[in-house]
């Protein structure tokens, strides 16, 4: 008989009842579905339905003159010189059919102030380009608007800017699939409490589903408030992007210095991936400033530059960053397919041997382990790189 009884074991563990509630409803694992390799934030003025294959065509033109051939890419990229045909057909390959996976309409920094006027015809003709651009199958998976912040100054621009856009969207029918709202300077948990509330009154009146958020972290306070943020935000919350340069300058740091790889961001964004760990909020890492324009030495040291904050970002666990420039998109994705196929051997082959050694009864890595090596094929699969059946094939032939 155990030592202790029944009745006696349940009155101890009864103050973990609601512990165990409320882990449940936080700890829900990642979102499902795939996650964007990017975000491409594009000012409101310069959106249209004929962004995506602008965008598409620029980089394009830029591998063709900048980098014609595999060697050449994988040298400016960082890749090792063995992957450098996969590297550069998986870029041919996903400006074709994908290259913008997730695009943001900028009304906020990358638009700046304008007369109400303005910003009224923009957030027209942006819902035209919307609808305009799922009708000819160029709108991203993903997709939204950076309205202004709750800032008092900006506060009701903001709010009218993100009102005017959500029923233009809902009066021309069903929003397509894939809306996203971007709250940006996020300073202190009531204001996002406050934006819930209004992003949930205008879906009830205009007929709209939920709409997930992400928060852009870009303020000292907001960094100290994260755990809270997240809270506010509840379930529908799905991001938290780090702002990299408004944060750094709000920290003092000089602006040759500003950048996602410099260690006060990086302290933001592992805070960022603490809060959200065990959720479906992802943490999402900033821009890179260098764009890579001008002559082939330009050209080619703002892909060298992005490639290597987007490398040193997958290295850390951020698996998605921001997009500022159409020539961006090949070192991007450049930069992403050489993450995945210079681990995916590896990850093929230990997964084998952890499934055999389950079955064996004597298992070498630790099940979080294999969690880690699964995510690493999946991403793989959902860039294209793998397909599904030789994953499942690879994994259960040690």
């Amino acid at each position: 008989m155990p030592t202790l009884p029944d009745d006696v074991l349940a009155g101890l563990l009864a103050p973990l009842a609601a512990v165990d509630a409320a882990l449940a409803r936080r700890l829900t694992g990642p979102a499902p579905g795939r996650q964007p390799v990017h975000t491409v934030y594009v000012p409101a003025d310069r959106f249209g339905a004929d962004t995506v294959p602008v965008w598409r065509a620029q980089a394009e033109a830029a591998l063709s003159a900048h980098a014609a051939d595999p060697a050449t890419l994988a040298a400016v990229t960082g890749a090792r010189p063995a992957l450098a045909d996969p590297v550069f057909g998986h870029v041919r390959r996903t400006l074709v059919a994908e290259p913008v996976q997730d695009v943001r309409i900028d009304f906020e920094d990358g638009y700046g102030i304008r007369a109400d006027a303005e910003e009224d015809d923009h957030v027209a003709a942006a819902v035209a380009a919307v609808h305009a651009a799922r009708a000819a199958g160029e709108l991203p998976r993903r997709y939204g608007i950076r309205a202004k912040s709750l800032d008092p100054a900006v506060r009701d621009r903001g709010l009218a800017t993100l009102d005017a856009f959500l029923a233009g969207l809902a009066g021309g029918g069903s929003p397509p699939a894939g809306l996203v709202v971007t709250m940006p300077k996020v300073s202190a948990p009531e204001q996002v409490t406050v934006f819930v509330a209004v992003l949930a009154e205008l879906e009830r009146r205009l007929g709209l589903p939920v709409t997930p958020l992400e928060l852009q972290i870009e303020t000292p306070a907001a960094v100290l408030a994260l755990p809270a943020l997240v809270e506010a935000g509840g379930e529908r919350l799905i991001g938290l992007h780090v702002g990299t340069f408004d944060y750094s300058a709000a920290l003092g740091i000089s602006a040759e210095h500003q950048a996602s790889d410099h260690p006060a961001v990086e302290l933001a964004t592992s805070l960022m991936q603490l809060t959200a760990a065990g959720t479906r909020v992802a943490a999402v890492d900033g821009s890179c400033n260098l764009l890579p324009v001008g002559g082939r030495e330009a050209v080619h040291a703002g892909w060298s530059r992005h490639a290597g904050l987007v490398r040193r970002a997958w290295m850390r666990g951020l698996y998605q960053g921001w997009d500022l420039h159409p020539v961006q998109l090949v070192s991007r994705h450049a930069a992403v397919a050489a993450c995945l196929l210079e681990g995916l051997p590896a990850a093929l082959e230990r997964l084998a041997a952890y499934t055999a050694a389950r079955q064996d009864g004597a298992v070498a890595d630790e099940p979080a382990t294999a969690r880690a090596l699964a995510g690493h094929v999946q991403r793989a699969v959902d860039a294209g790189l793998l397909s599904d059946a030789d994953a499942r094939t690879a994994i259960r032939t040690p």
